[in-house]
């Protein structure tokens, strides 16, 4: 039985990234929770699954990140809150990896890890974050990574993405204080999701990665809990920081 229960009967949120790691399991507990989530993920098939599983507590919206405009968005948003109302909040866990060492940089790699992890995220905000969709007081949480912290050798965009993510939302907190808004970025550490272990499959598993974690390499569920909380209104005097939940991987690093 889990110790701490969160209670989201009669608020919505946004989940996108949401049919597979870290943003499925968002949408499962947020679902779970009471939420109406919209769910949000280029793979039609998996959202699928997703909806099927909470069908009165999920929508499902087809959406490239990286090609949405303002219009595309807009369409999604306005078709959930006719049916829905408002959201309460976002949770942006889209990303793409890539090798990009610099004696073989890709630019059209490099430019898909930039749009979809950090462009991505900022036109979404851009719409989301009008009072059309949000009530006040809402809790957007935009996933990061460790890797924004520390380089990791052949990571240089990905790693630039991120840490670009963690800048952005100290001076988006100012632009969203006036409504009460509040904005948090996540960074994982290594954990078990399809991105990751794609990650493993071109590269190999990086040099002391898992002695680095001290707790081992994580689940999605050891991240989840942190999201939910940021989404809460027991985190509703928090905003503008990020939140490194990486099982001791950053300690790990130095020792």
């Amino acid at each position: 039985m889990k110790e701490v229960v969160f209670d989201f009967n009669g608020k919505n949120f946004v989940v996108v990234g949401a049919s597979s790691g870290m943003g499925y399991q968002v949408a499962v507990e947020l679902a779970e929770a009471g939420a109406g989530v919209l769910a949000v993920a280029r793979n039609k098939e998996r959202l699928k699954e997703l909806g099927d599983r909470y069908p009165e507590r999920i929508s499902i919206a087809s959406v490239d990140v990286t090609r949405a405009d303002g219009k595309e968005w807009t369409n999604v948003l306005d078709d959930f809150i006719a049916h829905r109302g408002k959201f309460n909040g976002l949770v942006y866990t889209a990303g793409t990896t890539g090798t990009t060492p610099l004696r073989f940089y890709d630019e059209a790699v490099a430019r898909a890890i930039m749009e979809t992890g950090f462009w991505g995220a900022i036109g979404l905000m851009q719409v989301l974050s009008k009072k059309k969709y949000v009530n006040p007081s809402s809790s957007f949480v935009l996933f990061a990574s460790t890797a924004g912290h520390v380089g990791t050798k052949g990571l240089s965009v990905y790693s630039a993405a991120k840490g670009a993510l963690m800048v952005a939302v100290r001076s988006l907190t100012h632009d969203l204080a006036k409504d009460r808004h509040r904005i948090n970025t996540i960074s994982p550490g290594y954990v078990n999701t399809g991105m990751t272990r794609s990650s493993i499959e071109e590269m190999g598993e990086p040099f002391g990665v898992k002695e680095r974690h001290l707790l081992g390499i994580g689940e999605p569920s050891d991240v989840s809990g942190m999201v939910l909380f940021l989404l809460s209104d027991r985190a509703k005097w928090i905003t503008g920081e990020d939140f490194v939940v990486d099982g001791g991987q950053l300690r790990g690093a130095w020792r």
